[in-house]
This record gives structure tokens, C-alpha cells and sequence, in this order.
């Protein structure tokens, strides 16, 4: 690490360089936001903005809007939800599908997921991290899916754990799936949070902030080379959602067919 680096991580903020944040970290941040649960504006858990619970109800009313469609959910979806948090997108699934599947590394959101919603035959979460994906599924015989949601997740793993992570996502997906990942991304430099103290959250916090191009140098290393293409992506929100200066939400939508990868040799 250079001085310039060391100076901006003094701040709890580094631009460009690659640096790991603690995963340790994160998950105590976690379970302080479940403490901050109530009923009456629970996504604001995971969605933040605590200090304009409005904002959270229009952002998830506009990241449905924009995102539902593209599931393309039927009476045969299998749905399994990556860092699901206290299971918001549970609430969104309009349609009756064959499951639905939530996943968190945060035991404490997951009480209050079950809390929320019939934990049973169709709907069930489960508690472990995203890089022992594959293993926790496995243990608990769900099977494949042929929907996946990863929603805020990339920016809370290091770089070598989201190749990893991705990698297992290609193989818990059927051959025919549909990808759904919205993120945090940084729109002109790669910005790390590192121990930075926000005073919105009032608490110290740690994420990764890639760029558009960071983050399909990653994906073409994983989720491409697996038989993914990217079928639709751009901006969430417009400026009158997107209150931070230099980071705004981005979405992919990858699809993955099973004729097409036959016919490539795949």
C-alpha cells in the first residue's frame, strides 16, 4: 500500500486500489441493522435511508417496477434469492411459482424473514454465506433453480470471493435460468469503504464500490464463460431516487439457454 492509499483508508475511504474488507465486520453491521427492524418500514433494514423512510418505499416500489418483469416468473419458477435479507423480494413474487428459496448469512434476518413470511413447502431461508452456496444447498436437498436474485450482495464480497461465489451461482442455476443482480456501482472509480463511519447509519461500514467495467471483466471470467449472456442492464433509478454523489444502482439481466448452449458446444 502507497502513501496515497494509506492516507485515504485513515478516512475509511479508498479510491481505485484493491483492498479486502472484513467479512466479521459486515455481518456485525448486519445484525445492528436487525435490531432496527419495524414493522411499519421494515425494508429500511437493508435498504437504508433511515432518516427518509419515504425514499425506501418509492425505491422498492421502483426496483420491482423495473425488475419483476424481467424474471419472467411461471407456475415452474424455483427462485432462489442471495443475500435475501428479511426477505423483501418474498413480497414482490406476485405470481404463484414452485418456490421460493432465501439465503443470508445473518441469522438475525433471517428470524425476522421467517417471522414475516410461511416458512414451509414452497417458501423456506436458510442461513449461511454466499461462498458456502453450493454446500448449503446440497445439505439442505433444494436442488437447481431456474431464477436467481443477488440483490446488493457483489459489493460485500472481495474480489476473489465474488468469482468464487458467481462461479457457484452458475452451477446451482438449471440450464435454462434467468440471472438478476442490482448493484451499487461506482460510476467513475472503484471506491472501498473500509471502517468508515457513516453518520446516516451511525455505524462503521464496509463495501465495495466496482465500476460497470470491473465488474464485466468479472462476470465474462464466470458467469459468460458458464453460458450466460447479458440480455438486458442499465440504470435503476433516475436523479430524483439516487442521492449519492458517486455511486448509483445498476442492474444485469443474464439468461442462460440450454438449446443455445448445446449448439455452442458448451
Amino acid at each position: 500500500m502507497n502513501l496515497d492509499e494509506s492516507r485515504q483508508e485513515k478516512n475509511g475511504r479508498i479510491m481505485k486500489y484493491i483492498t479486502d474488507i472484513n467479512y466479521t465486520e459486515t455481518l456485525q453491521f448486519f445484525q445492528k441493522r436487525a435490531e432496527k427492524y419495524n414493522k411499519e418500514n421494515p425494508y429500511v433494514v437493508t435498504m437504508y435511508q433511515d432518516n427518509n423512510p419515504q425514499m425506501v418505499r418509492k425505491r422498492n416500489q421502483r426496483e420491482v417496477e423495473v425488475l419483476l418483469p424481467f424474471l419472467s416468473l411461471d407456475p415452474e419458477s424455483r427462485v432462489l434469492d442471495v443475500a435475501c435479507g428479511i426477505g423483501r423480494w418474498n413480497d414482490a413474487l406476485d405470481k404463484e411459482i414452485e418456490t421460493y428459496c432465501g439465503l443470508d448469512f445473518c441469522e438475525d434476518l433471517i428470524k425476522i424473514a421467517k417471522a414475516r413470511h410461511r416458512d414451509g413447502k414452497n417458501v423456506s431461508f436458510l442461513v449461511g454465506s454466499a461462498t458456502d452456496l453450493e454446500h448449503i444447498l446440497d445439505v439442505n436437498r433444494k436442488g437447481k433453480f431456474n431464477r436467481i436474485l443477488m440483490v446488493g450482495v457483489l459489493m460485500y464480497l472481495n474480489d476473489a470471493d465474488l468469482r468464487n461465489v458467481l462461479n457457484q451461482v452458475s452451477h446451482v442455476a438449471e440450464k435454462d435460468a434467468i440471472l438478476c443482480i442490482r448493484e451499487p456501482i461506482a460510476i467513475k472509480d472503484r471506491l472501498t469503504l473500509k471502517h468508515f463511519f457513516s453518520e446516516e447509519l451511525k455505524d462503521n461500514y464496509n463495501a465495495i464500490y466496482r465500476t460497470r467495467e470491473e465488474l464485466m471483466n468479472i462476470f465474462n471470467d464466470t458467469l459468460l464463460s458458464a453460458g450466460f449472456h447479458v440480455e438486458n442492464e442499465g440504470w435503476l433509478f433516475g436523479d430524483s431516487l439516487n442521492n449519492r454523489k458517486e455511486t448509483a444502482q445498476y442492474y444485469f439481466v443474464f439468461r442462460r439457454n440450454a438449446e443455445a448452449g448445446e449448439a455452442g458446444g458448451c
